[in-house]
Protein backbone atom coordinates (compact mmCIF):
# COMPACT_ATOMS: atom_id res chain seq x y z
CA UNK A 1 0.00 0.00 0.00
CA UNK A 2 1.31 3.29 -1.17
CA UNK A 3 1.60 5.50 2.22
CA UNK A 4 -0.37 8.58 2.95
CA UNK A 5 -2.75 6.88 0.47
CA UNK A 6 -6.50 6.91 1.25
CA UNK A 7 -8.21 3.89 2.67
CA UNK A 8 -11.92 4.20 1.23
CA UNK A 9 -14.26 2.35 3.68
CA UNK A 10 -15.89 -0.94 2.14
CA UNK A 11 -19.33 0.27 3.06
CA UNK A 12 -19.13 4.33 2.54
CA UNK A 13 -21.43 3.39 -0.46
CA UNK A 14 -24.16 1.69 1.64
CA UNK A 15 -23.81 4.79 4.18
CA UNK A 16 -24.48 7.48 1.79
CA UNK A 17 -27.29 5.04 0.14
CA UNK A 18 -28.39 5.12 3.70
CA UNK A 19 -28.41 8.52 4.39
CA UNK A 20 -30.39 9.64 1.14
CA UNK A 21 -32.80 6.99 2.09
CA UNK A 22 -33.22 8.91 5.41
CA UNK A 23 -33.06 12.21 3.77
CA UNK A 24 -36.27 11.21 1.37
CA UNK A 25 -38.13 9.32 4.31
CA UNK A 26 -37.59 12.49 6.32
CA UNK A 27 -38.70 14.36 2.72
CA UNK A 28 -41.65 12.28 2.29
CA UNK A 29 -42.78 12.80 5.75
CA UNK A 30 -42.82 16.52 5.70
CA UNK A 31 -44.67 16.24 2.35
CA UNK A 32 -47.37 14.09 4.00
CA UNK A 33 -47.43 16.46 7.08
CA UNK A 34 -47.81 19.15 4.47
CA UNK A 35 -50.54 17.71 2.42
CA UNK A 36 -52.41 16.76 5.73
CA UNK A 37 -52.08 20.34 6.87
CA UNK A 38 -53.37 21.97 3.34
CA UNK A 39 -56.06 19.03 3.62
CA UNK A 40 -57.34 20.02 6.59
CA UNK A 41 -57.25 23.90 5.90
CA UNK A 42 -59.36 23.00 2.99
CA UNK A 43 -61.63 21.12 4.83
CA UNK A 44 -61.94 24.28 7.48
CA UNK A 45 -62.79 26.73 4.15
CA UNK A 46 -64.85 23.88 2.72
CA UNK A 47 -67.17 23.49 6.16
CA UNK A 48 -66.95 27.68 6.36
CA UNK A 49 -68.08 28.36 3.34
CA UNK A 50 -70.86 25.43 3.48
CA UNK A 51 -71.87 26.79 7.21
CA UNK A 52 -72.13 30.52 5.87
CA UNK A 53 -73.98 29.33 2.31
CA UNK A 54 -76.58 27.14 5.02
CA UNK A 55 -76.71 30.35 7.09
CA UNK A 56 -77.88 32.51 4.05
CA UNK A 57 -80.33 29.94 3.33
CA UNK A 58 -81.45 29.90 6.75
CA UNK A 59 -81.87 33.72 6.33
CA UNK A 60 -83.41 34.04 3.43
CA UNK A 61 -85.97 30.86 4.01
CA UNK A 62 -86.61 33.02 7.86
CA UNK A 63 -87.18 36.32 5.41
CA UNK A 64 -89.43 33.99 3.38
CA UNK A 65 -91.39 32.55 6.34
CA UNK A 66 -91.60 36.09 7.48
CA UNK A 67 -93.60 37.24 4.32
CA UNK A 68 -95.80 33.91 4.34
CA UNK A 69 -96.80 34.86 7.85
CA UNK A 70 -97.79 38.14 6.96
CA UNK A 71 -99.52 36.82 4.16
CA UNK A 72 -101.52 34.66 6.17
CA UNK A 73 -102.14 37.43 8.94
CA UNK A 74 -103.92 38.87 5.90
CA UNK A 75 -105.44 36.27 5.06
CA UNK A 76 -106.77 35.30 7.79
CA UNK A 77 -108.31 38.32 8.70
CA UNK A 78 -109.70 38.90 5.53
CA UNK A 79 -111.62 34.99 5.85
CA UNK A 80 -113.22 36.43 9.26
CA UNK A 81 -114.09 39.64 7.91
CA UNK A 82 -115.93 37.76 5.10
CA UNK A 83 -117.24 35.39 7.34
CA UNK A 84 -119.09 37.67 9.96
CA UNK A 85 -119.91 39.48 6.90
CA UNK A 86 -122.23 36.89 5.82
CA UNK A 87 -123.28 36.26 9.44
CA UNK A 88 -124.41 39.79 9.74
CA UNK A 89 -126.15 39.26 6.28
CA UNK A 90 -128.04 36.30 7.52
CA UNK A 91 -129.00 38.38 10.81
CA UNK A 92 -130.25 41.19 9.17
CA UNK A 93 -132.15 39.37 7.05
CA UNK A 94 -133.80 37.32 9.38
CA UNK A 95 -134.35 40.34 11.65
CA UNK A 96 -136.60 41.76 8.28
CA UNK A 97 -138.13 38.41 8.16
CA UNK A 98 -139.43 38.71 12.31
CA UNK A 99 -140.73 42.52 11.68
CA UNK A 100 -142.55 41.11 8.37
CA UNK A 101 -144.02 38.18 10.77
CA UNK A 102 -144.71 40.61 13.19
CA UNK A 103 -146.55 43.49 11.03
CA UNK A 104 -148.63 40.49 9.01
CA UNK A 105 -150.04 39.33 12.09
CA UNK A 106 -150.82 42.60 13.78
CA UNK A 107 -152.55 43.04 10.42
CA UNK A 108 -154.01 40.29 10.76
CA UNK A 109 -155.14 40.73 14.68
CA UNK A 110 -156.69 44.43 13.07
CA UNK A 111 -158.46 43.03 10.53
CA UNK A 112 -160.20 40.38 12.66
CA UNK A 113 -161.51 42.86 15.70
CA UNK A 114 -162.84 45.10 12.79
CA UNK A 115 -164.94 42.34 11.55
CA UNK A 116 -165.70 41.70 14.58
CA UNK A 117 -166.94 45.09 15.21
CA UNK A 118 -168.62 45.62 12.41
CA UNK A 119 -170.94 42.57 12.75
CA UNK A 120 -171.09 44.42 16.70
CA UNK A 121 -169.33 41.20 18.11
CA UNK A 122 -166.00 43.01 19.22
CA UNK A 123 -167.19 42.74 23.19
CA UNK A 124 -167.51 38.89 22.98
CA UNK A 125 -165.86 35.83 24.05
CA UNK A 126 -164.66 34.87 20.65
CA UNK A 127 -162.55 38.21 19.93
CA UNK A 128 -159.65 36.69 22.74
CA UNK A 129 -160.02 33.23 21.84
CA UNK A 130 -159.01 34.11 17.99
CA UNK A 131 -156.66 36.78 19.05
CA UNK A 132 -155.03 34.19 20.82
CA UNK A 133 -155.30 32.06 17.66
CA UNK A 134 -153.72 34.78 15.77
CA UNK A 135 -150.27 35.25 18.10
CA UNK A 136 -149.96 31.28 18.29
CA UNK A 137 -149.89 31.34 14.65
CA UNK A 138 -147.71 34.24 14.64
CA UNK A 139 -145.34 32.66 17.53
CA UNK A 140 -145.65 29.53 15.30
CA UNK A 141 -144.08 31.36 12.21
CA UNK A 142 -141.36 32.99 14.34
CA UNK A 143 -140.57 30.15 15.92
CA UNK A 144 -139.97 28.47 11.86
CA UNK A 145 -137.54 31.68 11.26
CA UNK A 146 -135.63 31.32 13.77
CA UNK A 147 -135.14 27.93 13.05
CA UNK A 148 -134.12 28.65 9.56
CA UNK A 149 -131.93 31.18 10.60
CA UNK A 150 -129.98 28.66 12.56
CA UNK A 151 -130.34 25.82 9.87
CA UNK A 152 -128.72 28.97 7.70
CA UNK A 153 -126.11 29.99 9.92
CA UNK A 154 -125.17 26.14 10.45
CA UNK A 155 -125.15 25.96 6.73
CA UNK A 156 -122.04 29.07 6.64
CA UNK A 157 -119.57 27.77 9.49
CA UNK A 158 -120.23 24.45 7.72
CA UNK A 159 -119.13 25.23 4.47
CA UNK A 160 -116.51 27.58 5.36
CA UNK A 161 -113.73 26.98 3.62
CA UNK A 162 -111.10 29.90 4.44
CA UNK A 163 -108.17 30.20 1.48
CA UNK A 164 -104.93 30.56 3.44
CA UNK A 165 -101.03 31.18 1.39
CA UNK A 166 -99.45 27.65 0.46
CA UNK A 167 -97.25 26.54 2.70
CA UNK A 168 -95.34 24.19 0.28
CA UNK A 169 -93.03 25.75 -1.58
CA UNK A 170 -91.51 26.78 2.23
CA UNK A 171 -91.58 22.85 2.57
CA UNK A 172 -89.64 21.84 -0.59
CA UNK A 173 -87.05 23.97 0.20
CA UNK A 174 -86.39 23.01 3.49
CA UNK A 175 -86.71 19.43 1.64
CA UNK A 176 -84.06 20.39 -0.85
CA UNK A 177 -81.60 21.95 1.57
CA UNK A 178 -81.70 19.26 3.55
CA UNK A 179 -80.85 16.73 0.49
CA UNK A 180 -77.86 19.20 -0.51
CA UNK A 181 -76.40 18.65 2.74
CA UNK A 182 -77.03 22.17 4.02
CA UNK A 183 -76.53 21.14 7.88
CA UNK A 184 -74.40 23.63 9.54
CA UNK A 185 -77.21 25.50 10.13
CA UNK A 186 -79.72 23.34 11.04
CA UNK A 187 -80.48 25.13 14.01
CA UNK A 188 -81.10 28.59 12.16
CA UNK A 189 -83.35 26.80 9.95
CA UNK A 190 -84.98 24.79 12.79
CA UNK A 191 -85.80 27.99 14.56
CA UNK A 192 -86.94 29.81 11.53
CA UNK A 193 -89.44 27.11 10.75
CA UNK A 194 -90.32 27.36 14.86
CA UNK A 195 -91.91 30.72 13.51
CA UNK A 196 -94.35 29.44 10.73
CA UNK A 197 -97.74 30.07 11.38
CA UNK A 198 -100.31 27.42 10.54
CA UNK A 199 -104.26 26.97 10.92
Amino acid sequence: MVQGARREDPFAFAKSMQAGAQAIQRQSAQAQQDLAADQWKFQKYAYSQQTEAARGAASGLSSMIGQYNQAYGEAKTANEQRYQRMLGITDQTSGQRASDIRRDFSGQQSDMMQRLASLGMSNTTIAPTLGQGIERNKQAALDRSADSLQGTKLGIMERRTDKYPQSNVIMALVQALGSAGVGGAGGDIMKALSGMRTG
